[in-house]
């Protein structure tokens, strides 16, 4: 434990698996004091029994409203203050638009984009008054085409320029806005994708530092932006890909 961000409180949206998880283990590791929030209660919960005293689970969707705005008054009443808020929580859908639903493109633009910037909205008076920080989680894809994710790229296009808009909107409440855009990682949500020893074989190949990511790649990149050491960096969208988009 280095103690970097000792007597922080940090939100972890989607904090209860994958590379949420990890982001919050990492914070904890420093001496943060961690929420996190998900749909499923089991490994919220796991986590608070693991690191007692120090994670407070919040079982919530950041596409409700309600659970939104619950989700950052419960951080601030047992926590009392608000310092970094992690904007993981997301949808993925690999499918042509021609085959998809007004119900799945619902969805992702919920979780992805509008429950992002509403939540975020929700926690601005709090990381005003610590002058805190934000890092969103996006995805490489965001930036480059890769078919058949449209609506899913799309999304998360919208997070990367959100980043940058509110960075210069918030930067003279002394809040910074950032993002970690990650390339191909092993999670529960690539597991499908990285099953074929083949297609994974071939993504190692494609990648200048030869390997998939893990969760862990991308918690120390989210940490460094959350922390002091990137305290003159706003605005940024920094790619944890292995090189993959050179």
């Amino acid at each position: 434990m280095s103690g970097r961000f000792d007597g922080k409180v940090v939100l972890v949206t989607g904090g209860g698996t994958g590379i949420g998880r990890a982001i919050a283990t990492a914070f904890l590791a420093e001496g943060a004091k961690v929420a996190v929030t998900g749909r499923r209660a089991e490994p919220l919960q796991a986590l608070a029994k693991e690191y007692k005293g120090r994670v407070l689970p919040i079982s919530a969707d950041v596409t409700k409203a309600a659970d939104r705005k619950r989700a950052v008054e419960t951080v601030a009443r047992d926590f009392g203050r608000l310092d970094i808020l992690v904007n993981n929580a997301g949808v993925f859908l690999w499918k042509p638009l021609l085959e998809t639903t007004d119900e799945e493109i619902e969805q992702i633009y919920a979780a992805n984009t509008l429950g992002l910037i509403s939540l975020t909205r929700e926690a601005l008076p709090h990381l005003q008054r610590t002058k805190g920080n934000i890092v969103n989680v996006s995805t490489v894809a965001a930036s480059a085409v890769m078919a058949p994710t449209s609506i899913y790229s799309s999304s998360k296009a919208a997070v990367d320029h959100f980043t940058r808009l509110l960075a210069a909107e918030v930067g003279g409440h002394g809040i910074r806005v950032n993002a970690v855009a990650p390339g191909l990682t092993e999670t529960d949500m690539a597991a499908g994708f990285l099953s074929d020893p083949n297609t994974k074989k071939a993504m190692e190949a494609q990648t200048p530092l030869g390997r998939i990511g893990t969760s862990e790649d991308m918690a120390r990149v989210a940490l460094f932006l959350a922390s002091p050491d990137a305290g003159w960096v706003t605005g940024q969208i920094v790619q944890a890909s292995g090189g993959i988009m050179l």
